[in-house]
C-alpha cells in the first residue's frame, strides 16, 4: 500500500512544511471525523512545532467534532486566503471544487505549493504534490503513516484527532474499508493518550431523542430491492421538522444501515433538501459504488460514496418513489 514512491512524496512534504513561513490546512467542504481529523492531527502538530499555520473549512464543524483539539481554530472566513501562505495542503477531498476553495485559491498573493492528501478512489490529483491512497482505510491513515515515517511523535492531541478519523471511516472497525495498518496504528494512538471517551461520546453516543426519532423513521421506510442486492429508505425536510431534529441529525443513518442489517450488498439513504436537491448516501461491501455516484455527478469510495442532484422526491401511495425536477 505505502509503496517507496509514497514514502518519497512524505518525505518531500516534510521538507515543505519545514521550509515553509506559513502553512494552510484546508479540511474537506463537507467535513466529518475523517477529515477534520486528519487537518487537525496536522494542525496540532504545527502549532506545537511553533509554525505560523492557518485553518479553513467552507462549512461550520459540526457539533460532533468540537471536542477534537483546537477546533477553534477553523475558520469559514473567505479572507483566510488573502494571506500569503508557501503551503496548502487539502484533506479528504476528491478535489478543490468539493473542497470548497476553486475560486478562493486565487486570492492568495504568492505562489504556493498545493499538497493533496486523500483515499478517495475518484481523486482529480490536481495538487502539485498528490498523496492519494485508495487502499487506506480513511485520510487520517495517511497522516499517521506520515507522522510515523518521518518520526513525528504523537500526543494527546495529535492522537486523538488521527482516532476520530480512522473510526469515524471504518465505522468503529466494522465496514469493509477496515485495514491492518488502521488497527494496527489505533493502539498506539491509544498508548500516545488518545481520548477513546471523548470519540466515543462525540461520535456513537450523541444521539438526542429528535435524532433518533429521525432515524425511526428512515428505518420504518426501509425497503429491500433483491435483484439489485439493496436496501434503501427517504427522508424529507418534513421529516426533520417533525421531529425537531436538524439536518445534521441525518448524518450516519446510512452507515447505521449498512452496518447492522445484513439482507443486502448495498445500501442507499435519499434525503430531499430544502434547497430542491436530493442527497443520496451509499455503502456496500462488495460493490464499488463509486462508479455509480460518479454517473450522478458525485463520487466517494468504492464503498462508500454520495452524490446531490436536482430535484424532488416524490412518493405515490404504494410508496415507490419518483425524481421529478
Amino acid at each position: 500500500m505505502f509503496t517507496a514512491v509514497t514514502e518519497t512524496k512524505f518525505a518531500q512534504l516534510h521538507q515543505l512544511i519545514a521550509q515553509a513561513s506559513r502553512v494552510l490546512l484546508v479540511s474537506d467542504g463537507r467535513p466529518d471525523g475523517d477529515s477534520v481529523g486528519a487537518s487537525g492531527a496536522m494542525l496540532n502538530w504545527l502549532l506545537r512545532e511553533g509554525k505560523a499555520v492557518e485553518a479553513f473549512c467552507a462549512r461550520p464543524l459540526p457539533r460532533s467534532l468540537q471536542f477534537i483539539d483546537n477546533a477553534h481554530r477553523f475558520r469559514e472566513d473567505d479572507a483566510t486566503f488573502d494571506l500569503a501562505y508557501d503551503v496548502v495542503v487539502m484533506f479528504d477531498s476528491s478535489s478543490v471544487q468539493h473542497c470548497g476553495i476553486a475560486k478562493l485559491l486565487k486570492r492568495i498573493p504568492k505562489k504556493y505549493v498545493l499538497v493533496n492528501i486523500d483515499h478517495h478512489a475518484t481523486n482529480a490529483q490536481e495538487g502539485d504534490l498528490n498523496i492519494v491512497i485508495t487502499e487506506a482505510c480513511s485520510t487520517a491513515e495517511i497522516v499517521s503513516r506520515f507522522f510515523e515515517q518521518e518520526r513525528i511523535a504523537f500526543d494527546a492531541h495529535i492522537a486523538t484527532a488521527l482516532l476520530t478519523g480512522i473510526l469515524t471511516d471504518t465505522s468503529h472497525f466494522s465496514n469493509s474499508g477496515t485495514t491492518t495498518y488502521g488497527l494496527e496504528v489505533a493502539g498506539r494512538l491509544l498508548a500516545a493518550g488518545a481520548r477513546l471517551a471523548d470519540i466515543r461520546r462525540s461520535l456513537v453516543r450523541n444521539k438526542t431523542v429528535p435524532r433518533l426519532k429521525l432515524w425511526g423513521i428512515a428505518l420504518a421506510r426501509l425497503k429491500q430491492h433483491p435483484r439489485y442486492d439493496l436496501a434503501w429508505t427517504h427522508l424529507s425536510p418534513d421529516d426533520i421538522e417533525s421531529t425537531g431534529a436538524d439536518d445534521e441529525s441525518a448524518e450516519g443513518i446510512s452507515n447505521f444501515i449498512h452496518a447492522e442489517q445484513a439482507s443486502a450488498d448495498t445500501t442507499l439513504v435519499l434525503r430531499q433538501t430544502t434547497n430542491g436537491c436530493i442527497k443520496g448516501s451509499l455503502r456496500s461491501v462488495s460493490h464499488d459504488i463509486s462508479k455509480l455516484a460518479q454517473a450522478f455527478g458525485g463520487g466517494g469510495h468504492k464503498k462508500a460514496s454520495g452524490f446531490m442532484i436536482k430535484g424532488h422526491l416524490v412518493v405515490d401511495e404504494e410508496g415507490k418513489i419518483r425524481i421529478e425536477e
